[in-house]
């Protein structure tokens, strides 16, 4: 069973993360913050 993401899929979902930010944040602290909640903990 392999474990991780695939190039392709790590390459969505940056993009799908770099949509996220171009549509909701406006500063660069909201940009950080936003991708902070994706951060496993």
């Amino acid at each position: 069973m392999q474990e991780g993401l695939t190039n392709t899929e790590f390459r969505v979902l940056l993009e799908m993360l770099a949509q996220l930010v171009e549509s909701k944040a406006t500063t660069i602290q909201e940009a950080a913050a936003l991708i902070r909640q994706f951060k496993p903990e």
